[in-house]
């Protein structure tokens, strides 16, 4: 190859190489500023314009509701039964025999003592006529008088042997279900059947100590069961345990549920799960703003607001508006019917968005669509701030 042919060759690769790379460049460029160009949609959300309130502070806890008296009805002594005098299920009055359990022996044993009874008697009065005859010494008729002593002692002890094999209801109420058998051999400590007296009934639940200046006694207290949904129900304190405990630093306490002011007329169930909230007389400002649009975090709560400045219309989208938004950190409060209570991080008058929160981070640009507004229920007292 001649030179002129080399040169021509190299130019020409040079040329190619100088073309691809620059047009590389020129597209890396264009992506670039096209890129930069670019703005992302709106994303559509909903807002409220938040609005201060005066919410009641309440202590929320758990707890379960207990009957006025219970107890595992147990014989005393041991025996074979050889009647059960209740059904389960029924109601019954105190002193009422649930079983009877076998007591030949011991009838047995009575007629024996009975008679040694009498014959003490006899025995106590001949030593006496005697003594007034002088008869006999003192000392037998000191050990005669033993003699009776111990005979009446004997005919008593056997009686009440007697009455402790009638197994009875210690209190009125209502026996459950039966855990024995006619000719069963039961010990003390068998468990014939549980009674309860639900004449009265009570909520127990734990709080915390530092709440202890926030409770006292006659105060009421607001719960619900899963059993009755949506009815809300009334109790009143009844008692408050004396010391804390030393673990859980928690203060026991016993409240009376109030018939006569819940309208609803039910029957609950030693053992059932109820959701208290006890009413103080503190009162604590807050904003309420719907539970959705509160961000939770490990670095603390938060919620997006419109940044009215930045406040323009939409050229996609008639009588519609596009915002920044600002990712407001706020400190929380209580909760309630689905609310919760900002106590700082948020003025009232301001807008809060309700809706596809999980798509947006600070300053993301957002469109307004309230034709559909967000639409929270809740209850009467929590719109009117419980005042």
């Amino acid at each position: 190859m001649s030179k002129k042919a080399t040169l021509i060759t190299a130019a020409s690769m040079l040329t190619i190489i100088v073309v691809v790379f620059g047009f590389n460049s020129f597209k890396q460029h264009m992506i670039k500023s096209k890129l930069a160009a670019y703005k992302p949609a709106p994303a559509a959300v909903t807002s409220i314009t938040v609005k201060g309130n005066d919410w009641k502070q309440t202590i929320a806890t758990v707890g379960h509701i207990t009957a006025n008296q219970q107890v595992n009805v147990t014989p005393q002594l041991s025996g074979q039964i050889n009647k059960i005098a209740f059904n389960s299920g029924d109601i019954v009055k105190q002193g009422s025999v649930l079983i009877q359990l076998d007591d030949r022996l011991l009838q047995a044993n009575l007629k024996t003592s009975v008679a040694n009874l009498k014959l003490s008697q006899i025995e106590y009065k001949r030593q006496l006529k005697l003594l007034k005859t002088h008869n006999t010494s003192q000392d037998s008729v000191d050990t005669a008088a033993a003699t009776l002593s111990t005979s009446q002692a004997d005919v008593e002890y056997i009686k009440t042997q007697i009455d402790f094999m009638q197994v009875k209801a210690p209190f009125s109420g209502q026996v459950g279900i039966r855990q024995v058998n006619k000719g069963d051999f039961i010990q003390p400590g068998t468990t014939v059947v549980e009674l309860q007296n639900l004449d009265e009934q009570y909520i127990d639940f734990t709080i915390p100590e530092i709440q202890l200046a926030n409770v006292a006694l006659g105060q009421k207290v607001d719960f619900t069961t899963d059993t009755y949904k949506g009815q809300i129900f009334v109790a009143r304190i009844s008692a408050i345990q004396p010391s804390v405990d030393s673990q859980s630093h928690n203060l026991d306490i016993r409240a009376k549920v109030d018939q006569s002011i819940n309208t609803h007329k039910v029957s609950f169930i030693s053992g059932m799960y109820v959701e208290a909230n006890i009413d103080t007389a503190i009162k604590l400002s807050v904003i309420p703003v719907p539970n959705i649009a509160v961000t939770y975090s490990l670095y603390g709560n938060a919620v997006y607001v419109l940044k009215t400045d930045s406040k323009l219309a939409s050229k996609n989208n008639l009588n519609l508006f596009e915002y920044n938004v600002e990712r407001r950190a706020v400190t929380t409060g209580g909760e309630r019917d689905g609310l919760v209570g900002v106590t700082s991080g948020l003025t009232a008058g301001e807008q809060i968005i309700t809706s596809n929160t999980q798509s947006l981070k600070d300053g993301a640009l957002v469109l307004v669509n309230n034709s559909r507004p967000f639409t929270q229920t809740v209850s009467k007292a929590a719109n009117q701030g419980e005042k």
